[in-house]
């Protein structure tokens, strides 16, 4: 039964004659599988200790080794490592660490290694520095996930957080709090890289439209210089923020808003000093395992005909 099984998944263990003569058998009776039973099956293969763990490759995209990142950035990559290392050891892998940008390495070097090594599930970490990325190498051998909104070429699977929704959940809870004339600082680097979906979901969304455009400025995390007679002309009564804030800068953001009820950010963290959204970077990069996983059972490689892009909400925090 394992064999027919594994000619039904095309496992390459199975010659492709006898691949194509099981998958006729099972469509002249009207075979099909059934999901609950595929799951308890390989819920009882993981529990038989492997000779060998499957050890899934993450590849740093744009980062060096021993790159020093602000606190904010440096938080993001060691959430994001964290939940794709957990969600590997919850499947039963081992999850390795490689750099594009190691000197020497090239992207068909580096497929080379993953092949000699036996590597065939790949997760490429968010492109901390490019706005796009095109990566030439041997896609037929790997299982490939994308974590974040960097737009690639070839397109792959990819997980990457909900932005839109994000800033449509601040206003909404703003709203919810009585606040009529929210303002936004947002991040000039992000907004390229998601397309300008931050400022879309403001401005459609604000309670007062018309004022939407003028109530909507960027700056850098470092460098506010120039907003400080802005949120005083328009008085807002709430600020919201789109990258993370040390309890340092919380009271620079205040007293630049001093008409503010409530200052919040799109991206809360656990070390940041202000409520907002959790973007919960960790499950993006676990569901990129998972997606990644999933191929390697059904025994897919390459390119994907129809790519899929998973959105994964982010939770309020206080």
């Amino acid at each position: 039964m394992s064999g027919a099984s594994y000619a039904l998944r095309g496992h390459p263990s199975i010659p492709p004659e006898t691949v194509a003569r099981v998958r006729r058998l099972a469509e002249k009776i009207g075979y099909r599988p059934d999901l609950r039973v595929t799951s308890l099956m390989a819920h009882i293969r993981r529990q038989q200790p492997p000779r060998e763990r499957e050890t899934l490759a993450f590849v740093w995209v744009s980062t060096h080794r021993a790159e020093i990142f602000p606190a904010y950035h440096r938080h993001y990559l060691d959430t994001v490592l964290a939940g794709a290392r957990l969600r590997a050891e919850q499947l039963g892998c081992a999850l390795a660490e490689f750099w594009l940008d190691e000197p020497g390495m090239t992207p068909r070097r580096l497929a080379e290694i993953l092949k000699t090594r036996g590597i065939t599930g790949v997760i490429f970490s968010p492109a901390m520095h490019d706005l796009a990325v095109t990566l030439d190498w041997d896609w037929s051998a790997f299982a490939c996930a994308i974590i974040g909104n960097t737009d690639w070429r070839p397109t792959l699977h990819r997980v990457g957080h909900h932005h839109y929704r994000t800033m449509w959940l601040t206003l909404q809870r703003l709203r919810e709090e009585g606040c009529v004339r929210p303002a936004a600082i947002l991040s000039r680097s992000i907004h390229e890289r998601i397309h300008g979906v931050h400022l879309a979901a403001f401005q459609v969304n604000h309670p007062a439209p018309d004022l939407a455009a003028e109530l909507a400025q960027f700056a850098l995390p470092e460098q506010r210089d120039g907003l400080h007679r802005w949120p005083r002309r328009h008085a807002p009564d709430a600020l919201i923020v789109g990258w993370p804030v040390a309890a340092s800068v919380a009271a620079e953001l205040r007293a630049l808003a001093p008409s503010a009820r409530r200052v919040v950010t799109l991206d809360w963290q656990s070390a940041g000093a202000l409520p907002g959204m959790d973007v919960c970077n960790d499950i993006i990069a676990a569901n990129a395992v998972d997606i990644v996983v999933a191929q390697l059972h059904r025994n897919e490689r390459g390119v994907p005909e129809h790519p899929a892009t998973h959105l994964i909400e982010g939770i309020w925090r206080e």
